[in-house]
């Protein structure tokens, strides 16, 4: 393998891997990082870049203990996503500062879109052997993780003792006695709020779901012994590509967004709503071999919006296949000039860039 050398002035990191098939790729990775505007009106210029352009995240990384805590960053590691992923790392926030019961949070890109009530604190109270929920405990800012909607339980109690699409969560219980001044989520779907103990409602957030959660790990594939005999180590036939999307529910889109998508937030910031565009980011990645040459642009497949640190980052991604000769040169990329045409961007592995609107989010 030949070099490859980022002339654009964002991040940059590149990966040596295998596609499904077992060939040779290199997966080249850009992190594109802008300074969110003021909260409290609609921007309507366009967003600053960061002075530290980071490059992006290789590995998975965690707010804490991997075991029992929740992604923080997607590793981009895999050689394609058949969408863009959504991800809002962030807190609920009461207006001006001043402490509320519940907040409202709602996040909108393009045609994606997720909400979440939050409220404070609260327990289950047993009065006279019923079961009632405390009032919420006014908070000024709740941080919108997994670990604080609903979810949570043990695999060992069965269908209605677990939650599979949040293992990490809180508000499963396996019965009245061991919800007994426990703790109630703090997010929740604002169309299927906890109304009893056995209320099972769908985890609402907005950070990335693991690869071992619900429904990131039905696309997984079957490795059984065929699989052993046959394919091992490579991904297994029955492998679906939707396993590489990480969003929350509602926060993938299919087809890739392109830039220049509206976004609207609320909740998030004590100085009221953002709202601003995408920035368009267009990036071509250019391969020379020894017989030919090869130019795709690079396709946004991730939005990171971090609110409380005033950022947003853009992942771009594309693919290089270095074949079996080892005719590979050198890779280079760059921004276009605003007169150059964007090169024709490679085409998602499968058959899910077809125009299927938001979906929601798979197993990496």
């Amino acid at each position: 393998m030949g070099p490859i050398e980022n002339l654009s002035p964002y991040g940059f990191a590149f990966l040596p891997n295998v596609d499904r098939d077992g060939e040779e790729i290199v997966v080249v990775a850009a992190a594109a990082h802008f300074a969110l505007p003021p909260a409290g009106r609609r921007h309507l210029g366009p967003l600053a870049p960061c002075e530290d352009q980071a490059p992006p995240h290789f590995d998975d990384v965690y707010w804490g203990d991997p075991t029992t805590t929740s992604l923080r960053y997607e590793g981009q590691s895999a050689y394609t996503r058949p969408g863009t992923d959504i991800y809002l790392n962030g807190s609920a926030h009461a207006p001006g500062g001043r402490a509320v019961a519940e907040v409202a949070v709602e996040l909108a890109v393009g045609s994606c879109r997720a909400r979440a009530r939050v409220f404070g604190d609260r327990v289950w109270v047993n009065t006279a052997g019923a079961l009632r929920v405390s009032p919420p405990v006014p908070f000024v800012r709740m941080p919108l993780v997994w670990e604080r909607a609903f979810g949570g339980g043990s695999v060992d109690a069965g269908e209605h003792g677990y939650e599979p699409r949040n293992p990490i969560g809180v508000g499963v219980y396996a019965s009245a006695r061991a919800a007994s001044d426990a703790p109630l989520p703090n997010i929740e779907h604002p169309a299927a709020l906890i109304s009893e103990l056995w209320s099972r409602p769908p985890p609402v957030g907005f950070g990335p779901i693991g690869r071992h959660w619900r429904p990131r790990v039905a696309f997984a594939g079957t490795y059984d012994e065929s699989w052993v005999r046959n394919r091992a180590p490579l991904w297994p036939d029955d492998f679906d590509e939707r396993f590489f999307l990480a969003a929350a529910p509602g926060l993938s889109a299919i087809p890739h967004l392109r830039g220049g998508e509206p976004v609207i937030m609320s909740g998030v910031d004590p100085g009221g709503g953002l709202g601003f565009r995408l920035p368009t980011v267009r990036l071509s990645c250019k391969s020379v071999f020894k017989r030919r040459v090869e130019r795709v642009g690079m396709r946004l497949d991730a939005v990171i919006l971090e609110p409380d640190e005033g950022s947003l980052t853009l992942i771009l991604r594309a693919t290089v296949a270095l074949g079996r000769g080892g005719d590979h040169n050198y890779t280079v990329v760059r921004a276009l000039e605003d007169w150059e045409a964007m090169p024709e961007i490679a085409p998602v592995h499968g058959a899910l860039d077809q125009g299927q609107g938001a979906r929601g989010g798979a197993y990496t």
